[in-house]
């Protein structure tokens, strides 16, 4: 029998993550894309090194022929990882390698006045852009979608359930609303990390201390202090990333602030899809998954019409809490240079990044193909005889009789209703004459069980105006639009 895990074989192709098939994950934040951050990273801190004086100018083409990557022998770093605790140190050597075969003594340009640390930490920074980007971009057309929905279905009734049952009416529009409403505040929240992700330069213990003396050294009599600075600022400008003020190698709140922004956005999305899974249940069958030819399954129930992505949806969601728990763990960093807190997190920083990213393309693509049933919805509404109306009535009633009173009236007829199953208004109506209340107050309280979620209005459309006003100041910024299907407006789609 052949050895799965041999080197012919590849490790991971997404078996067990079929959420992960048609996102950007693996090409985000596999191995390659890693390799890719770490290359970028030195290669920046070199450019960097040209443009304040460390570096000879012809290092700048040197670097255009190191760029690629791919070039590298991506299998030997990994193994050769092993041997350090990190794939910085054998990629340096690669890397130094490739260099001196362009020109000699180009080796010399590279990794200067850096530990291992900062190139890793940098990457997975870089990393976190680039995912950050697509997270806030699928985001973008989910939250589009939502935005149509929200609209088109702002008078469709339906029960509001708390604790599992049937409370008042509202209205399908109010309950899109809420959906979006996190949309708009996760990419709010990934966009603020996004914006402030620092790159990491720092040197042994963080101080710096090897590149002010190589400034020293090599530069043309200035103040060595602010070559370095310029060294700094210049290697997070050439990578779209913020300058720290300081190196942050045991400061894991970078790392941390992100994750809580990724586990949010992850949440987010899961809590629409839970919702789905809860409405599209055979007794309830408001909302459905629009399932192709062979899509939600079961292998021994032919009749089963699985909601499968909300379902993966929901399970990404579960996972991210335990993957943040380890990155909030490695907050206990102790010393200049950390023994352990640093390596446990790019697993799970790994892990929490490709869930994101699944979640919310799953979320963006269950949200464009929603089977919304409102006779189910009106239908659901009608089971309970009325019941379903008792907070609306006994608010009404209070205002005649003093609300104990009114509740007290309200919990009567409700019990009397389901003891002899007949509708609640025919029951309260009777009672109110029964009482000597005029024929304007029953009137009144017999409208009162009319199904219209008109009150659900304002609330729609506050988060409209929000949504609205989060796609101008995109656009405003020069950033391109995507319109979903059945979008009110154009929405944003971030730069990359």
């Amino acid at each position: 029998m052949p050895d799965p895990s041999g080197p012919d074989r590849p490790f991971d192709v997404g078996l067990l993550d079929p959420l992960g098939h048609g996102s950007r994950a693996a090409e985000l934040t596999g191995d390659s894309a890693w390799l890719q951050a770490m290359v970028d990273a030195e290669l920046a801190l070199t450019r960097a090194l040209v443009a304040a004086g460390l570096a000879p100018e012809w290092m700048g083409a040197v670097c255009d022929d190191l760029a690629d990557a791919g070039r590298l022998d991506l299998a030997a770093i990994a193994a050769e990882g092993q041997g350090g605790g990190n794939p910085v140190i054998p990629l340096v050597k690669h890397l130094a390698a490739a260099a001196e075969t362009l020109r000699t003594g180009a080796s010399d340009h590279l990794h200067v006045g850096a530990t291992s640390q900062d190139i890793l930490d940098t990457a997975a920074m870089l990393v976190a852009h680039r995912v950050t980007g697509e997270v806030s971009a699928r985001l973008g057309d989910y939250a589009a979608t939502l935005a149509g929905l929200a609209g088109a279905h702002r008078g469709t009734a339906m029960a509001g359930r708390t604790l599992g049952q049937q409370a008042s009416p509202t209205s399908f529009g109010f309950v899109v609303a809420g959906w979006l409403d996190m949309a708009l505040t996760a990419i709010e929240t990934i966009d603020r990390l996004r914006a402030r992700l620092p790159v990491q330069l720092g040197g042994a213990v963080g101080n710096l201390a090897v590149l002010h003396q190589i400034a020293t050294l090599r530069g043309t009599g200035g103040d060595p202090a602010h070559t370095v600075d310029l060294v700094l600022r210049r290697f997070a400008s050439g990578l779209g990333l913020a300058a720290p003020s300081i190196a942050w190698h045991t400061n894991r709140l970078p790392v941390v602030d992100l994750a809580a922004g990724l586990a949010a956005a992850t949440g987010a999305v899961g809590a629409f899809a839970l919702d789905v899974t809860v409405l599209a249940r055979t007794e309830i069958a408001e909302v459905g998954e629009h399932l192709g030819q062979g899509q939600g399954g079961s292998s021994a129930m032919p009749h089963k019409r699985n909601p499968v992505t909300a379902v993966l949806i929901t399970a990404a969601a579960r996972q991210a809490p335990g993957l943040v728990a380890t990155l909030f763990g490695s907050l206990l960093a102790e010393d200049q240079r950390p023994s352990g807190a640093w390596h446990a997190e790019w697993p799970a920083l790994r892990g929490l990044e490709r869930l994101t990213l699944s979640a919310v393309a799953g979320a963006a693509a269950l949200a464009g193909r929603l089977d919304v049933d409102p006779e189910r919805m009106l239908a659901n509404l009608e089971i309970t005889d009325g019941l379903v109306c008792s907070e609306r009535v006994t608010t009404l009633l209070a205002e005649a009789l003093g609300k104990t009173a009114a509740f007290a009236l309200v919990q009567r007829a409700s019990a009397e209703a389901v003891r002899t199953n007949r509708p609640l208004r025919v029951v309260l109506s009777g009672l109110l004459s029964a009482d000597g209340h005029d024929e304007q107050l029953r009137a009144g309280v017999w409208a009162a069980f009319d199904l219209d979620p008109g009150q659900d209005g304002p609330g729609i459309d506050r988060v409209l105006d929000r949504f609205r006003l989060a796609a101008v100041a995109v656009n405003s910024h020069g950033l391109g639009t995507a319109a979903a299907p059945g979008s009110i407006d154009a929405v944003r789609t971030p730069a990359p």
